[in-house]
């Protein structure tokens, strides 16, 4: 009687034979991708994370340029006249009108300037950033802002980089500034006076500093308006009781623990805030600037009005 046959029966060729047919590659060549969900998770979180971060300092840098700021800045000095103390300077530089700047801007400091009650106004340099024509408009705010002692300008690079100087000092004259290029002027009040002096603008006018304080007595206490803060090491040994800046808009984009990204020619060592030449040692102040330039963005690094309030050290006397 016949057999019947089996599946799986010993006849059957095992599946671990080495046939003809059979290889040792594996169908599929490659390695198996680990698919780990919560590594998955992980990852797309971080992307998630550092583009909502980008938006938010992309909107924050956007936003900065509105937040002046006012920073009040105490100064006494051995040989300030007596008859002048407690005299506030308003400081304000690097308004760059035609980017991103204009009449409203411009308004609203005004009306911060106002509130500073001055007796005494200095902008350094850059009121437009190339064309002279934004100033136009302008003229009649920069005419409101009134001060005790006057207000005085001197130019910036982009003042002179449109090749329309002379536009933008006429109209600094008829808004009532007193300009001074290379030149002084003298405020006194009963028996004491100090000067104020101003030079032209170190990268693209003709700085003369001998010129500028010709016919002063040593004597006299004198205030530098000059755009670029890096001057202030050919100034400090003419004598000079303190000088005013602008020119490196502290920066514009700055990070904790480096700083300012990148400044300009002539702001490379007095950045922003107060500073003191090393022989003879001189104040100079660096205002941050109203405007901006190249990018329409601040990164913490505000604009700035200052407000110097400058007094007599009679204790530095004894």
């Amino acid at each position: 009687m016949g057999k019947t046959p089996r599946l799986n029966s010993g006849n059957s060729p095992s599946r671990h034979s080495n046939g003809p047919n059979r290889s040792n590659a594996p169908l599929f060549p490659g390695k198996e991708k680990d698919h780990d969900p919560s590594r998955r998770m992980f990852q797309l979180r971080k992307h998630v994370m550092t583009l909502v971060a980008s938006v938010l300092t992309l909107g924050y840098a956007l936003w900065e340029p509105r937040r002046l700021q006012v920073n009040h800045i105490d100064l006494k000095f051995p040989s300030f006249p007596e008859a002048f103390n407690g005299l506030r300077v308003v400081h304000f530089s690097d308004v760059h009108l035609g980017f991103h700047t204009g009449r409203k801007e411009l308004s609203k400091l005004a009306e911060q300037i106002k509130d500073q009650q001055p007796d005494l106004i200095c902008f350094t340099g850059d009121i437009v950033e190339r064309q002279s024509e934004p100033m136009r408009e302008c003229v009649p705010i920069l005419a409101s802002m009134t001060a005790r002692y006057g207000k005085f300008a001197v130019l910036g690079n982009h003042d002179y980089r449109g090749q329309q100087q002379q536009d933008v000092m006429n109209m600094f004259r008829e808004a009532g500034f007193t300009l001074l290029l290379n030149q002084h002027i003298v405020i006194e009040r009963g028996n004491e006076k100090f000067a104020v002096v101003g030079l032209d603008d170190a990268l693209t006018g003709e700085p003369d500093l001998d010129g500028a304080v010709t016919g002063l007595s040593e004597s006299v206490w004198k205030l530098l308006l000059m755009h670029e803060p890096d001057y202030a090491d050919y100034a400090a040994p003419h004598g000079f009781g303190l000088q005013l800046s602008g020119h490196s808009h502290g920066g514009q984009v700055r990070f904790p623990w480096f700083g300012a990204m990148t400044t300009p020619r002539g702001s490379r060592k007095y950045v922003q805030g107060l500073h003191y030449t090393s022989k003879p040692q001189m104040p100079v102040y660096v205002n941050r600037g109203f405007g901006m330039t190249q990018l329409p963005i601040r990164f913490l690094c505000r604009p700035e009005l200052t407000v110097l309030h400058l007094s007599r050290d009679d204790v530095s006397e004894r």
